[in-house]
């Protein structure tokens, strides 16, 4: 799942969302429970953390508002991205493909940039605090259909690993 993703944002996300983070086969979360989020961070660019610190992404980022959610297109994929209020600072960006799978991680909102915050499957099975909620197959992992998905990613912010991307507003 990690390549489409990786196609779409040009490799800006690829830390973020890369290798086997949740997923589902389905979107969790209908175009009413979005808001877009972005429109209060323009001209936004792509860092990334580097053993030297946060290094900037010289490809530019391409988000379409669409009532609720952006669509993000490169070359002939295309994918709907949703920001979904969690608590205080915290969202959840549901990533899905036009299949349906969709792709979670948790984005901190601070006053200039995003911080990308991946949820990676090893590191939630290794936590053994989500297994009623949370399948985990090989190296995939899926929110199962009957979880409390709020308060999942509630409490999937104490797991989250450390932030990889960010997105800051820019003059």
């Amino acid at each position: 799942m990690g390549n489409w993703f990786r196609v779409i944002f040009l490799g800006l996300l690829a830390l973020a969302l890369t290798g086997c983070n949740l997923e589902t086969k389905t979107p969790l979360f209908a175009d009413a429970d979005a808001k877009l989020l972005l429109a209060d961070y323009p001209n936004l660019a792509a860092y990334e953390r580097s053993d030297s610190g946060w290094k900037k992404s010289a490809e530019s980022l391409n988000f379409s508002a669409e009532a609720s959610h952006y669509l993000v297109k490169s070359g002939t994929s295309e994918m709907q991205m949703s920001f979904i209020p969690l608590e205080g600072q915290w969202w959840i960006l549901q990533a899905a493909e036009t299949s349906g799978a969709s792709t979670y991680v948790l984005v901190k909102a601070e006053p200039k940039e995003l911080l990308i915050y991946s949820l990676e499957c090893k590191k939630l099975q290794e936590s053994g605090q989500f297994g009623d909620e949370i399948e985990f197959k090989d190296s995939s992992c899926f929110i199962t259909e009957d979880a409390d998905k709020m308060g999942l990613f509630k409490a999937l912010i104490s797991s989250a690993s450390e932030p990889a991307t960010k997105l800051v507003s820019e003059p």
